[in-house]
C-alpha cells in the first residue's frame, strides 16, 4: 500500500473505534515500512499550537484538527480508505505544529 505525508485516511484498529489519521512520517520511510507515523484526528478542538485544523478541504465532513500531541505508529494495513490530503501549499504546517508539539 502507498501512504504519503499529508494524506488523510480512515484507519481501523481491532482494539478502538475507527478514526481518520493524518500521515506525518516522510515518503521514503512510508514506502518501506509497515507502520507510518499518524496524528488522529478529531473534531474536538483545543486551538492549541499542538493541532493541525483540517476539514472539508482535505477531505472530511467536519472541522477537525489532527493530534500532534498523540502521534504514534499505525500499521499501513489498518488504513483502509484514504479521505484527501492536506494541499501543498499547507505542507509547511506539518512542520511548523511538529516545532511546536516538540517545543524546537
Amino acid at each position: 500500500m502507498v501512504v504519503a505525508r499529508g494524506e488523510l485516511w480512515w484507519g481501523e484498529s481491532p482494539d478502538e473505534k475507527g478514526r481518520p489519521f493524518l500521515v506525518i512520517s516522510r515518503d521514503a520511510a512510508n514506502a518501506v515500512r509497515q507502520r507510518v507515523l499518524v496524528a488522529p484526528v478529531t473534531t474536538r478542538i483545543r486551538s492549541v499550537p499542538s493541532e493541525l485544523p483540517v476539514g472539508e478541504a482535505e477531505g472530511l465532513p467536519l472541522p477537525s484538527v489532527a493530534s500532534f500531541d498523540n502521534l504514534r505508529p499505525f500499521p499501513k494495513s489498518l488504513l483502509v480508505r484514504r479521505l484527501g490530503a492536506v494541499a501543498p501549499d499547507r505542507r509547511h504546517l506539518l512542520c511548523a505544529v511538529a516545532a511546536a508539539t516538540f517545543d524546537c
